[in-house]
């Protein structure tokens, strides 16, 4: 049992790649082809021309320390990864449209014209942005866990082996200038969709000693999907490392 969520903004959501001291690669940037969810080559590449770019820019000053390699950058947009990347850019905002809308343009993208059309779909929304409010969705009742095809979610974390370290910080935690988010906003607008899409049940809304309700944030049970951090309202949630190998352990990985 686990999740991870897939970075699929393509291209048009790849960030600046370097600052001073460090670059960005791999998931950590987005370089998945969405149509193949695939991503593991276009990590190696990157991470491999990140190690190259930092080697060459040690050899030549002797001293990179805090510096920035923008050489990185220019070296992933001249490789096969941003060709790659270039050619299945408008797959995943097509959907926008609707699902048959999506797979039609979807397919013509990839098999007729693979990739060069003259115009790019852009994003012009943060993914939490997307979410509707409660008053505008129809709420779903899932029936029991029969205990056969569908279990408890804590039954399911034992699959996972997740562990932290019960007396380690939490490394989930809300940022100070969104303390208010969760009460004001997430819960009377959203109806606290955190305690939804959290595949380890992490988020709570419990009754507070003073009758009314607040978050409970259960850090031990993550399964480091990053789910949180992307689609919480106003991306409230600060992410941080667990420490030493905290987390899940997926011993047939």
């Amino acid at each position: 049992y686990g999740a991870r969520c897939l970075n699929e903004g393509g291209i048009q959501a790849i960030p600046k790649l370097t600052f001073p001291g460090g670059m960005i690669a791999g998931c950590g940037a987005g370089f998945l082809n969405v149509p193949k969810i695939k991503g593991s080559h276009t990590a190696m590449k990157t991470g491999m021309l990140a190690g190259e770019a930092a080697a060459e820019a040690t050899l030549a000053s002797g001293e990179s320390v805090g510096a920035e390699i923008v050489k990185y950058e220019s070296d992933v947009k001249s490789s096969w990864v941003w060709e790659e990347l270039s050619r299945v850019r408008n797959f995943k905002p097509a959907w926008h449209a609707g699902m048959i809308p999506g797979m039609a343009y979807g397919s013509a993208s990839l098999m007729l014209t693979r990739g060069k059309e003259p115009w790019t779909f852009w994003w012009d929304k943060k993914d939490s942005e997307y979410t509707k409010p409660a008053s505008q969705c129809k709420k779903i009742e899932y029936p029991k866990p029969d205990g056969v095809y569908t279990f408890e979610i804590l039954e399911n974390l034992i699959r996972s082996g997740v562990n932290h370290e019960h007396d380690q910080p939490a490394h989930l935690k809300v940022k100070e200038d969104k303390a208010g988010v969760p009460l004001e906003e997430s819960l009377p607008t959203y109806d606290g969709p955190e305690g939804r899409f959290c595949p380890a049940k992490v988020y709570e809304y419990v009754q507070a000693e003073d009758g009314g309700m607040r978050l409970q944030i259960n850090a031990q049970n993550c399964v480091h999907c990053k789910c949180c951090s992307i689609k919480t309202p106003q991306e409230y949630i600060k992410w941080t490392v667990p420490e030493g190998s905290g987390g899940p352990q997926y011993a047939a990985m």
